[in-house]
């Protein structure tokens, strides 16, 4: 380990400890907050709230005139034109007609998206077996070596919810890894708690893979934590195993690895350099980019989302360069069709390299 790397991760455990958290906070995108919204809202609710940010009404309806915001003044404030009644009235009713089409035909799309998810999860449906899976993916021109996957925690009350549904996806997830013979793979939570229930989240692996290949076949994995630079393997074979291949690393990565990364290894950097420990001439693009490969890890070739919009939620961005980016819209769930098919979208996919 380099002398910048250890300050670094000396760097973010000492940020951890002070704050006891991450200090940047989940902001869901618009996408995704307003689905979320959107059943908390009625219908007459939402139409008014879209009429309401575009007409204002003066107040006096006496002379049947009602006033447009036209744009926006330099104090901040809307300027505004009056219109008469039936312009208003044109407006407003195009307005309504035009969120009528689209409600339609977000309905029929939803509907579509969902028939479709539930034939492809019938369709491919390995139940527990690695040799479907293997037999799946040996159709395929080639095969990510690295794989990546966004998780996202689900409310409690709702099916496969909470911390015991996030579990119970990766280690789901990683079952499918292994049966196609990918090596690496990075899971991506927010908020770390697979990081906090790693004692947890290795023992949920261990049941499942026993499912996929029985007590004695069970696959060897590494579970690294690469900020805090721990590395966990097997719950059981610790003691009798020492010889055994590792079959699979997974690496948990959370908020903690994307932008406060950065900022630790700035700081660290400014502090080797006012030390005179490290010259400012040694900086460049080459030792950064070693140095978070250091940190966080290898960039993944595939990334998976399983949600119904693409969402990186803080996802290190110089780890996605030359990522290809795959999910089904209008899902929400860890189907094994949905990664299967991220596996043959990327076979397909043809990748240009700039010099």
């Amino acid at each position: 380990m380099s002398q910048l790397e250890e300050k670094t991760r000396s760097q973010a455990s000492r940020a951890e400890l002070a704050t006891g958290s991450s200090s940047y906070e989940h902001v869901p995108p618009p996408v995704n907050a307003t689905m979320k919204k959107a059943s908390q809202t009625s219908k007459t609710e939402l139409l008014k709230s879209i009429f309401d940010s575009m007409y204002v009404n003066d107040g006096n309806d006496q002379d049947g005139k009602k006033r447009i915001k036209e744009h926006i003044a330099s104090d901040g404030g809307y300027k505004t034109r009056e219109i008469g009644y039936f312009e208003y009235l044109f407006y407003k009713s195009l307005l309504v007609i035009l969120f009528i089409i689209y409600g339609i035909f977000r309905y029929f799309q939803f509907q579509y998206n969902s028939l479709k998810l539930k034939i492809y999860n019938i369709y491919y449906n390995p139940i527990n077996t690695p040799q479907l899976i293997r037999q799946d993916v040996t159709q395929l021109n080639k095969v990510p070596k690295r794989l990546a996957a966004i998780l996202e925690v689900k409310p409690v009350g709702d099916v496969g919810g909470g911390v015991n549904g996030l579990l119970n996806d990766g280690s789901k997830l990683i079952c499918w890894t292994v049966s196609a013979g990918i090596k690496h793979l990075t899971l991506y939570d927010y908020d770390g708690l697979l990081q906090k229930n790693v004692q947890q989240f290795r023992e949920d692996i261990h049941i499942k893979l026993v499912k996929y290949y029985g007590p004695s076949n069970l696959p060897k994995f590494a579970i690294r934590i690469p900020h805090a630079n721990k590395v966990y393997y097997n719950e059981m074979d610790e003691n009798d195993s020492e010889d055994k291949k590792v079959v699979i690393e997974i690496s948990l990565l959370s908020n903690r690895d994307g932008r406060e990364t950065i900022v630790d290894l700035t700081k660290t950097m400014a502090e080797l350099c006012g030390n005179d420990e490290l010259k400012i001439s040694d900086i460049t693009m080459d030792l950064v980019d070693s140095e978070l490969t250091q940190l966080v890890g290898n960039e993944p070739d595939l990334l998976l989302y399983f949600g119904p919009a693409l969402d990186l939620q803080g996802y290190p961005p110089w780890h996605i360069r030359l990522t290809e980016f795959y999910w089904e819209p209008d899902n929400s769930a860890v189907t094994y069709s949905v990664f299967i098919r991220g596996l043959r979208n990327y076979a397909g996919a043809k990748m240009n390299v700039g010099k």
